[in-house]
């Protein structure tokens, strides 16, 4: 009888030390899981970080023309044809002017030969009409016979060719008398087979639209290579072009 309350006591002892066993393994199950969580939260940041790093865009030329003098002409373009120089309308920062007189094609080339990358062209230009007569501008990817897409608002659509050749026709309605922006890219496909081309136009006193006007893959080899534009002043009057911008991924 007197050995009870002994037996009592120590099964109390037991039941303490299996609470505190139970509770121990229950904070290191989950300390385990906690880890766990955070090491694939860690995972998927850096998987993040990985794509932001994939999509980034590298400057690989950029002329504003602001460090030109009035009346030059810049170092960093070679000029195929035409007068261009550069000049400061009123009202407007410098830029690079083709006079509106002679008529013809007029083309420049600018940038590095990057072959492997895509690439994409950015600038801003301006351009006016006179009565019938419509201005046209034109800018490529890969050099003169590379990706080119030409802007025709007499015909209210834009070209695009590769080596002269015509790959695709889009409707397109031009309003001028005001300065638009353009965003032009190249990208290769599959082991460098296809290339996919994407081309954006909007006015410069408006929002860059999210959508593109043009996003289509074709059949084409992907090559690289310098850029160009081109000026066609048709209507007789001067057209400016500015804030020229290469960049690759």
């Amino acid at each position: 009888m007197n050995s009870l309350p002994y037996k009592l006591e120590w099964l109390k002892k037991i039941g303490w030390l299996c609470f505190v066993s139970t509770l121990v393994v229950g904070c290191v199950h989950q300390s385990s899981k906690n880890k766990t969580s955070g090491e694939t939260i860690q995972s998927d940041l850096s998987e993040q970080e990985s794509v932001k790093v994939k999509l980034s865009w590298n400057v690989e030329f950029s002329e504003d023309f602001s460090d030109v003098p009035v009346g030059g002409e810049p170092e960093s373009i070679f000029i195929l044809d035409g007068e261009y120089k550069v000049n400061q309308v009123k009202g407007t920062n410098k830029c690079l002017s083709l006079p509106g007189s002679p008529m013809g094609d007029f083309g420049l080339l600018f940038g590095p030969r990057e072959r492997e990358k895509s690439l994409e062209l950015g600038f801003s230009f301006y351009a006016t009409k006179k009565g019938r007569r419509m201005p046209s501008i034109a800018a490529s990817i890969g050099g003169v016979r590379g990706y080119k897409f030409r802007l025709n608002p007499a015909a209210r659509k834009i070209v695009l060719s590769m080596n002269e050749t015509i790959i695709h026709e889009m409707p397109y309605s031009w309003q001028g008398e005001k300065w638009w922006k353009v965003r032009f890219q190249a990208k290769p496909g599959d082991s460098n087979q296809t290339t996919r081309l994407l081309l954006k136009l909007w006015p410069q006193d408006e929002k860059e639209p999210a959508e593109w006007n043009l996003d289509q893959e074709f059949n084409i080899e992907y090559k690289g290579g310098k850029c160009a534009l081109w000026g066609f002043p048709y209507s007789g009057t001067p057209i400016l072009f500015d804030n020229l911008l290469i960049r690759s991924n």
